[in-house]
């Protein structure tokens, strides 16, 4: 699909869904260590996970991007439509992990790259991406990769608990 320096993107296959659980796993633990209970986060388990990941990469491959650099899963994105109120017709970026050896390497930006690309083929014209309020490494992230910010901010549910999300807005 996409081939950057050192990885590339494409769609997942249910065979990646051991290292999608890995990342997701040690994405929540680094990311939200402050942010979710400590408990919850000791509680994820990679191969609960792994079921889990699999199952959902087998139902929707076309909505899972990895990158893959030296034959290994090293980030992922989950896209599609965008949920709630949003400047129509919108594509949304659901999750967006890197594994943390691969941060500041480009993954994260490729994946993001290739999810609007392909919202653009789907005949899409904006794209939004939620995060974690405190999340502020995210934050950060998404306004160097030129979304704007959404002034309403939402609660979801996370982890059991709704939590405060904020969200960026790109023309696609």
């Amino acid at each position: 699909m996409i081939q950057e320096e050192g990885f590339k993107i494409r769609h997942a296959v249910p065979a990646d869904g051991p290292e999608v659980a890995r990342i997701h796993v040690e994405a929540w633990r680094d990311s939200y260590a402050t942010l979710i209970p400590a408990d919850y986060l000791a509680r994820m388990d990679v191969q609960i996970e792994t079921a889990r990941w699999s199952r959902s990469i087998s139902r929707r491959a076309d909505n899972t991007l990895v990158a893959e650099a030296e034959g290994e899963v090293v980030g992922y994105a989950i896209m599609g439509p965008a949920r709630g109120r949003t400047i129509a017709p919108s594509g949304e970026v659901y999750a967006l992990y890197v594994d943390t050896d691969w941060r500041e390497h480009g993954v994260g930006r490729a994946l993001v790259e290739a999810a609007f690309e392909a919202f653009r083929a789907r005949g899409l014209r904006h794209a939004v991406i939620w995060c974690l309020e405190g999340n502020f490494a995210a934050r950060g992230f998404y306004q160097r990769c030129g979304g704007t910010l959404i002034r309403e901010a939402r609660l979801e549910e996370v982890a059991g608990m709704p939590l405060p999300v904020i969200g960026y807005h790109w023309d696609v």
